[in-house]
């Protein structure tokens, strides 16, 4: 007994069968891009590239001056706290006002004797931006680079050291105030030249005061 579906089924010829396949084929064939959208593709292309180039040159900037900056701080914190400590164990200070009336000065350097009798003299040099380190007469040594001192709000470049006394040549009080630039000694240029400056101010009191 015949199956009732194939009654109504027909097979396709072979040539029509071919030529409807191959027609399929052709149809989707992909066709390529016209010029519109290669000159989309493109400017998309370098939107996404300026992008990144940018994002490059920020980061690298950015650890530039983050790494200049802790830097700096570090060993500028380092050199302050010894200066304090020298002035809290010193026994004698320079230099001495002028006028035994004026009971505070301003100095570009600092002399104290310390407790084996050495003489040590601080001293910030203007030109080098430099403050240097020197003991009886000795050859100076540098403590720390880049010192470009505090400029006051009358646009003054200050000294670095203010010294308070009290009856003519007892030291009360020290003052140190440094504005320090950084400049690190290996950089390259792509990193840039963004690094902000940073100000140390630190007080003490000789102990012969303190206590």
């Amino acid at each position: 007994m015949a199956h009732p579906r194939r009654a109504d089924f027909r097979e396709l010829p072979r040539r029509d069968l071919v030529m409807k396949i191959h027609r399929t084929r052709r149809d989707v064939r992909r066709r390529g891009f016209n010029l519109i959208e290669v000159l989309i593709a493109l400017a998309i292309t370098a939107t996404l590239l300026t992008a990144t180039l940018a994002a490059l040159d920020a980061s690298f900037r950015a650890y530039q001056a983050t790494t200049e900056e802790v830097s700096t701080q570090s060993i500028g914190r380092i050199v302050m706290h010894r200066m304090l400590t020298l002035i809290r164990t010193g026994t004698d200070f320079g230099p001495f006002p002028s006028d035994p009336r004026v009971t505070t000065i301003q100095s570009d350097f600092i002399q104290f004797q310390t407790q084996n009798e050495e003489v040590v003299t601080i001293s910030w040099d203007r030109n080098t931006q430099r403050l240097l380190y020197e003991i009886d007469g000795q050859p100076a040594v540098e403590l720390l680079d880049g010192v470009v001192g505090t400029t006051s709000a009358e646009g003054v470049l200050q000294a670095p050291f203010t010294l308070s006394y009290e009856k003519g040549r007892r030291l009360y009080r020290a003052t140190i105030d440094l504005t320090v630039e950084p400049n690190d000694v290996i950089q390259l240029d792509i990193e840039g030249d963004r690094a902000r400056t940073i100000r140390l101010v630190g007080s003490a009191m000789p102990r012969l005061e303190a206590f």
